[in-house]
């Protein structure tokens, strides 16, 4: 029997992680393109992957701003 748990950041369903019976680990898919990095990417447990998917967000976050300031230096 396979375990499957819902990953959210936020408002945002991430993906999913689903560990099929006989593996060890869950393997992530993602629901929003924002996650398709994740996709694919195996973790130990529902927290790891939680926690790779925030951390993620927050990446993308980090480097959208930079890119705007960068803009607003640029013009």
């Amino acid at each position: 029997m396979s375990k499957s748990y819902v990953i959210e950041v936020g408002d945002d369903q991430a993906g999913l992680i689903i560990r099929e019976e006989g593996e060890h680990e869950y393997l992530f898919h993602a629901a929003l393109n924002e996650y398709s990095a994740l996709e694919g990417r195996r973790f130990a447990n529902p927290l790891l992957a939680e926690r790779a998917a925030i951390a993620h967000s927050v990446s993308r976050r980090r480097r959208r701003a930079s890119g705007r300031v960068a803009e607003a230096f640029a013009l």
